[in-house]
């Protein structure tokens, strides 16, 4: 048996995991043979997988210049269906994608023309109204993408008590303005500017941490950028040093930022496993030039639930 050295980047976002594997590479089993977890621990795996796949998701295919939506409906606005629910958001993220069509026509036409005058003129003002749509011209053209996550929310008590609502959290790529966002949802809506500094790593994680009702689902796009998994190192660090870490650097920035220079760090997630008696660490870091992201304390306690 020896350690597994993993990293997987996600944009911005580090993730260095220490594991035990057999000398072929087979991962050491978690539990013992022929046993299954009970449901709550196999719906606990499921949620920390999932998490765990929104959150490298975002960080790999957003930032600031991006959207966080929060589509939902008035009380006796709200359809009484997942299928009609989710109908209403997949028109309205077609519509989206449409209107940053015609967005992209007009304000690449609007660029021409500004070109054309600031040939003649050396207004700064004109200058920073250029950069602005050229700014905007790149981002509209780029791909259209998205992901959300869908909530389930059943009444328990008054005049609507066994009714439905429906939550949606979305990220989704910028271009256009807020307003115009927020208009074409013909419910409620927030939206906001994406900032990883400030809403830390678990933006979409504690959405789909938390159960309120029980119900939710996640969906995306087909073209987003995958998570780049670096080729894992094996043998390199032994089963007392992942200990040893794991009792003794949980806290320690300084060793983390040392190690792995040009990242901030965020946490040290640690996991030991009772069956076959090893440690598990997983490390958060994000890119040094990112600031300081505020990252709620427990927002990374269940990061290794789907792995032991």
């Amino acid at each position: 048996m020896k350690i597994r050295n993993k990293k997987t980047i996600s944009g911005k976002m580090l993730e260095v995991d220490y594991y035990p594997i057999f000398d072929d590479g087979r991962r050491v089993p978690t539990r013992a043979p022929k046993t299954k977890p009970s449901t709550e621990a196999q719906e606990k795996y499921n949620r920390a997988k999932a998490k765990k796949k929104i959150v490298r998701l975002v960080n790999a295919n957003f930032d600031n210049t991006d959207f966080f939506v929060h589509p939902t409906y008035e009380d006796f606005q709200a359809p009484q269906t997942e299928e009609q629910a989710r109908k209403d958001i997949v028109n309205y993220l077609r519509r989206i994608k449409t209107k940053r069509k015609s967005e992209l026509k007009k304000v690449s036409a609007e660029l021409s023309e500004l070109e054309e005058v600031c040939k003649e003129s050396e207004s700064k003002f004109l200058a920073v109204r250029l950069d602005k749509l050229r700014h905007k011209v790149s981002k509209l053209a780029e791909p259209f993408k998205y992901i959300y996550v869908m909530e389930r929310q059943e009444y328990k008590s008054g005049a609507r008590k066994g009714q439905l609502n429906w939550h949606f959290h979305l990220f989704m790529s910028g271009g256009l303005d807020a307003e115009t966002v927020e208009a074409m949802w013909p419910y409620r809506i927030n939206c906001n500017r994406y900032q990883p500094e400030k809403f830390g790593f678990e933006a979409a994680a504690k959405y789909i941490a938390k159960d309120p009702c029980g119900s939710k689902s996640f969906a995306y796009s087909k073209n987003l950028t995958q998570p780049t998994v670096l080729e894992p190192k094996d043998g390199r660090v032994t089963k007392r040093y992942v200990e040893r870490i794991a009792r003794e650097r949980v806290d320690d920035k300084d060793f983390w930022e040392k190690k792995f220079k040009g990242y901030r760090f965020v946490k040290l997630v640690k996991k030991f496993n009772e069956f076959n008696l090893n440690w598990y660490v997983s490390v958060i870091m994000v890119k040094a030039d990112t600031g300081e992201p505020l990252v709620n304390p427990g927002a990374y306690d269940d990061w290794l639930d789907d792995v032991c």
